[in-house]
């Protein structure tokens, strides 16, 4: 249940003894027209935890007697707009910067910017999805990365089941192949057990794939540790003195090339010249 909105109340003098509203955090995300799915979960978190989520979806009525109840509705609603219109980039806010409510810019941005429903916003997610492989990111970096994508299919492709069995059964489908997914884009030094965890009846969980994936990724970088540091510099030290005997030596044996006291040029003495 949303909770209810405290507009304040009068005080003895009949002045307005209103409630002190709590500051909303900046929005980390500015919309651009292109991230409406994190921005939108951005600012809903945001604006729900300080209990005014209501004036973004419609719940939240304007009171209709006058009086510091609704003064305090107005005061609020022009925060939660102040916000809304600070968390886009000035090009899309100049749009929305004329409306008389939050609720209007918050529905106005949902029909512009959501694209739920998209079937080109889904391919174009699908195809994202096969291109993703691990290549140089960690287990933990290609795991969320591909979360990320599944997250925004499911968004722009909802999909709803009413018979209990079928949901289960797509869930089950659904869940099978987003393992297929992260297995699938895996390097190739995880092949053994990428293996095992295929030929396992019934299959793991995303998660428990992830989890011994992630366990894998950590025992092999610890087994490839660097040499320690003082053997590194032993072999350093050793490899200058070699190469600066070896010069020593060189030069050592070298002769020195004659050159003729008579005419000044070298390869022969006064009596060849």
């Amino acid at each position: 249940m949303e909770p209810k909105e405290d507009f304040g109340s009068s005080g003895s003098n009949g002045s307005s003894q209103v409630r002190e509203v709590p500051a909303l955090p900046v929005c980390p995300i500015k919309l651009d027209g292109t991230n409406y799915l994190i921005w939108s979960r951005s600012v809903f978190l945001a604006v729900g935890a300080r209990g005014f989520s209501g004036f973004l979806t419609g719940a939240s009525k304007k009171p209709a007697e006058q009086g510091d109840a609704q003064n305090k509705w107005v005061t609020t609603n022009y925060l939660i707009m102040s916000y809304l219109l600070n968390s886009m980039e000035s090009t899309v806010a100049r749009g929305y910067l004329l409306m008389d409510s939050a609720t209007d810019i918050w529905i106005s941005a949902e029909k512009t910017f959501s694209k739920k429903k998209n079937t080109s916003q889904c391919y174009e997610i699908r195809e994202k999805l096969g291109d993703t492989k691990q290549k140089e990111m960690s287990v933990f970096q290609y795991y969320s990365t591909l979360k990320g994508l599944w997250h925004e299919l499911d968004y722009y492709g909802s999909f709803n089941v009413i018979n209990p069995i079928d949901a289960a059964t797509f869930q089950e489908w659904q869940d099978n192949h987003r393992l297929f997914d992260f297995l699938a884009g895996l390097n190739v030094e995880f092949e053994p057990i990428r293996a095992q965890i295929l030929s396992t009846k019934p299959l793991p969980s995303l998660e428990d794939v992830f989890s011994s994936i992630q366990s894998e990724d950590t025992r092999r970088a610890a087994m490839a540790l660097p040499a320690p540091q003082e053997r590194s510099a032993l072999y350093s030290d050793s490899t200058v003195t070699n190469v600066a005997f070896r010069g020593k030596t060189s030069g050592a044996q070298a002769r020195p090339m004659p050159v003729c006291d008579y005419c000044g040029k070298e390869k022969h003495t006064r009596d060849r010249c």
